[in-house]
């Protein structure tokens, strides 16, 4: 019985020593964080949008980080490839990635075979707020989205299962009248659609519009954000309009589920301050994007609303 006494003291202490060391461990390996560059999966081809915000984000973040962070390009599947490596990426912080909300939100609320949920992440921050718009040519008469609606038009949209599809079935169910929506590959090619008069309007982000309306070929006549744009001043939001309907598109980082949040806190700062660079906000401000910062709290809420507005959503059914 002494004997038995004895090794169980020995085994329970050499678990403590194990434990110890491990805790040991794991504090100095947040405390020498980091210690070698960060990958960033970005899952948008390079030269688009979302690939060129990502690299002058973190051009600028890794000035205030202490090292440098690289951009590896994962596209296809809207996003989900990508944001499914990140889901089962080592908890490290050595591999974060750029998300697109409400598409990185929509996947595992559309699409059964999605091998993620909001659960596989620990979201970081939010760089950029970006909300839809509704362009119509800077010549026609229309000056509101219910005018648009009126008019028997045709719209042009990025397709079924986007938040852009989403916007419009809502609007609809607001006015109570339905439009012809035409899809397209991206907001180019349906730009060039509404020039030549094939269709009468557009729905599209607010930093795809800028250079449209600023040559004076197209003009805003509605936007879905929950405040006055900026760069519109001028311009109704849908809400003003008596259409209580709001698409904003984000671009932000997430890191896998299990980043201790010390981690976390570091990349998050290094954001924060990367988007007060004065240097940073020239080049941002030439690229057109809209600025808006959220801290991990903030966004994290953000997208866990996106999430029950579109489970609800799509129990009406496809959109």
């Amino acid at each position: 019985m002494k004997n038995k006494r004895g090794l169980l003291v020995k085994i329970f202490s050499l678990l403590v020593l194990i434990f110890m060391v491990g805790c040991g461990q794991k504090k100095d390996t947040i405390e020498n964080y980091p210690n070698k560059p960060v990958e960033i999966i970005v899952g948008f081809s390079a030269g688009g949008g979302t690939d060129s915000c990502a690299r002058l984000v973190f051009e600028y973040a890794g000035k205030y980080f202490g090292q440098n962070f690289a951009i590896v390009n994962k596209p296809g599947a809207s996003g989900e490839i990508a944001w499914t490596e990140l889901a089962g990426a080592e908890p490290d912080g050595y591999t974060i990635g750029f998300i697109n909300p409400p598409t990185f939100v929509s996947h595992p609320v559309q699409r059964d075979t999605c091998k993620y949920d909001m659960d596989s992440f620990k979201i970081i921050a939010n760089m950029v707020t970006d909300p839809a718009c509704i362009v119509v040519r800077a010549s026609d008469n229309i000056t509101t989205v219910k005018e648009l609606y009126d008019s028997n038009a045709t719209i042009g949209y990025s397709g079924p299962g986007t938040s852009e599809s989403l916007m419009l079935r809502q609007i609809e169910e607001v006015v109570g009248k339905t439009i012809d929506k035409i899809p397209y590959d991206g907001s180019a090619p349906s730009v060039v659609a509404l020039l030549g008069k094939h269709i009468d309007a557009v729905c599209m982000n607010v930093s795809e519009a800028i250079n449209h309306t600023s040559d004076g070929t197209l003009k805003v006549i509605g936007v879905s954000s929950r405040g006055k744009v900026k760069v519109y001043p001028n311009v109704k939001t849908l809400s003003e309009q008596g259409i209580e309907v709001y698409n904003e598109a984000y671009r932000g980082v997430a890191a896998p589920a299990g980043v201790p949040d010390e981690i976390i806190a570091k990349i998050e700062a290094s954001i924060k301050k990367a988007l007060e660079d004065p240097e940073f906000q020239e080049k941002a401000k030439k690229q057109n994007l809209p600025l808006d910062y959220l801290n991990s709290e903030d966004f994290t809420k953000v997208i866990l609303d996106i999430k029950a507005n579109l489970e609800k959503e799509t129990e009406k059914g496809e959109w």
